[in-house]
């Protein structure tokens, strides 16, 4: 496996060199060096991370037994909103990597808006699919955060498909513990993560496939770059999701804005 690093200094254009994860220790150059101290650094900060997770939310309860009410009345739920503001802090901060974190939540907190829609109407748990939604990128922004401190300290930074390659493999883990960790109640820890597997169909739970479809519609709004024309109508109709209910869902990306302004 291969990836690229830059370095990461102010002032001077950064410059990118690709390196392997093995090398001749009898000729390494200067660069092949450092950048394998970094790939050393970066698995143990892995390995660490595995073993001291964030600690959870105290106001946790709370959201759980909220959610079901929708994102404006759980805004008006001191708690509640507290929960939120303190999972985007223990999970989605990532010093140095701050617009991918920033990017990772609002597409969180999005796909949490749009699966709870679509499980209230395809009679499936709405708390369970807005709670899912809301972490079911948490194994892959405690990767990226701890990514973003082994670049900090070794002034490397991997290049954007290395960097999301790395978040992608060590992420589902990272979740699984988590969600152990945290004590999520079961059916949100199976929907954070099960949610990848909607595809088999006998497999997922009915608010998996809520938060499988609600991270489609976040996509959609939120990087319409990246949404393959006619993704959501296909996977929809696989699903039985009549049109009319489609654009119910999307009709709540008012909603989603809101919810994202107001707890950046």
């Amino acid at each position: 496996m291969a990836c690229a690093w830059s370095t990461a200094g102010s002032g001077a254009a950064a410059t990118e060199e690709s390196w392997q994860l093995m090398f001749n220790p009898q000729h390494m150059t200067s660069a092949s060096s450092r950048a394998l101290i970094f790939q050393q650094a970066l698995a143990a900060a892995c390995k660490a991370r595995k073993q001291n997770l964030p600690a959870v939310p105290a106001s946790m309860p709370v959201l759980f037994a909220e959610a079901d009410k929708g994102p404006s009345q759980l805004l008006s739920r001191p708690d509640a909103r507290q929960a939120l503001n303190e999972i985007r802090a223990r999970l989605f901060q990532a010093p140095g990597r701050d617009i991918e974190a920033q990017s990772a939540w609002h597409e969180s907190v999005a796909t949490a808006v749009f699966a709870a829609r679509v499980a209230q109407l395809r009679g499936a748990c709405v708390c369970v699919s807005f709670c899912g939604g809301l972490l079911h990128r948490a194994g892959e922004a405690l990767a990226l955060n701890t990514l973003a401190r082994v670049e900090l300290d070794h002034r490397l930074q991997l290049d954007s498909a290395s960097r999301r390659d790395w978040c992608a493999n060590n992420g589902p883990e990272l979740a699984e513990r988590l969600v152990r960790a945290w004590e999520v109640p079961a059916e949100v820890a199976a929907c954070v993560v099960g949610w990848k597997r909607f595809g088999e169909f006998a497999q997922v739970s009915a608010e998996s496939a809520a938060l499988y479809f609600g991270r489609l519609f976040a996509v959609e709004v939120l990087h319409p770059q990246f949404c393959v024309p006619g993704a959501i109508d296909h996977a929809a109709a696989e699903l039985g999701l009549a049109p009319d209910c489609v654009a119910q869902v999307r009709a709540e990306e008012p909603r989603v804005q809101d919810l994202i302004h107001a707890l950046d």
